[in-house]
């Protein structure tokens, strides 16, 4: 059990909000529709409270509005669907983390409604999903119980390292939210979203307003698919790791929620 993770799940209950059928959830550390959030999106790999540590760390200063997704296997319906989500939960004007899965979804939020998205962040992510469809088959997949791969994922953090704190950390968290909260439905859905993406015109907002994120160790987008996205916004804020892997917000905290301060600010900035 993650005792950390079980306290703030505490604090901030979940919501839901449906929208064509779908079933959206999401953690707000403060529910005062007159702040503008910070909309936090997760990869494939678990739910928004993957994201727990630097909601932590952040919302002394912001209002967070953590999302989970419902079962979509198409990342179109699923960006719709978050827009009009966040309509449903009285959020018209937002900032945008986004990591991974997250991260296109980010930018597909800021191409179908730039007016609404203030600041965003694309972080672990590409425009491009070439370099997965390279390596697994969405039709495979598609053909692969849903349990089958909730197991495999489920097997391969449970052989994870624990040699730092940092890992041991991920590793307990992400035991409690894949499976538990996380159904396979959703996991194979989601990953399934991921490999059917088109590829992304660039985001035309102010340099100033949008920020790229990566580490160098992250094993799962590969090196010419994050330096294209460090290409594709070289104008703008690039915040580059050394270490964080696919999850800076657990395996680099501190790093990570310093870059989210920096490119966010506090709730004066977003007034």
């Amino acid at each position: 059990m993650n005792i950390a993770l079980a306290e703030f799940q505490r604090r901030f209950p979940s919501t839901s909000c449906t929208v064509a059928g779908a079933t959206w959830v999401f953690r707000d550390t403060d529910q005062d529709a007159d702040r503008i959030p910070l909309v936090m999106l997760p990869g494939a790999g678990a739910t928004g409270d993957v994201l727990f540590r630097a909601i932590e760390g952040l919302r002394d200063t912001r209002r967070i509005v953590s999302v989970s997704y419902p079962a979509l296997d198409d990342a179109d319906l699923l960006a719709t669907g978050l827009l009009a989500a966040l309509s449903e939960a009285g959020i018209e004007r937002f900032d945008l983390f986004g990591s991974s899965l997250g991260g296109y979804l980010a930018q597909a939020c800021a191409l179908q409604a730039p007016e609404r998205v203030r600041r965003c962040m694309f972080a672990n992510t590409f425009y491009d999903a070439a370099w997965l469809r390279n390596k697994m088959s969405r039709d495979a997949l598609r053909k692969t119980p849903a349990d089958t791969h909730l197991a495999n994922s489920i097997k391969q953090l449970q052989s994870a390292p624990e040699d730092t704190p940092e890992k041991a950390d991920f590793k307990k968290t992400m035991l409690a939210l894949v499976g538990p909260a996380q159904t396979a439905e959703m996991a194979k859905a989601v990953l399934l979203a991921v490999l059917g993406t088109k590829v992304l015109p660039k985001v035309s907002k102010p340099a100033e307003t949008i920020a790229v994120l990566d580490a160098d160790d992250d094993p799962v987008v590969d090196g010419p698919t994050r330096a294209a996205m460090r290409e594709r916004y070289a104008d703008s804020r690039q915040f580059r790791f050394a270490t964080g892997g696919h999850y800076p917000a657990l395996l680099n905290p501190a790093e990570f929620i310093a870059a989210l301060q920096q490119h966010f600010g506090d709730q004066a900035d977003a007034e």
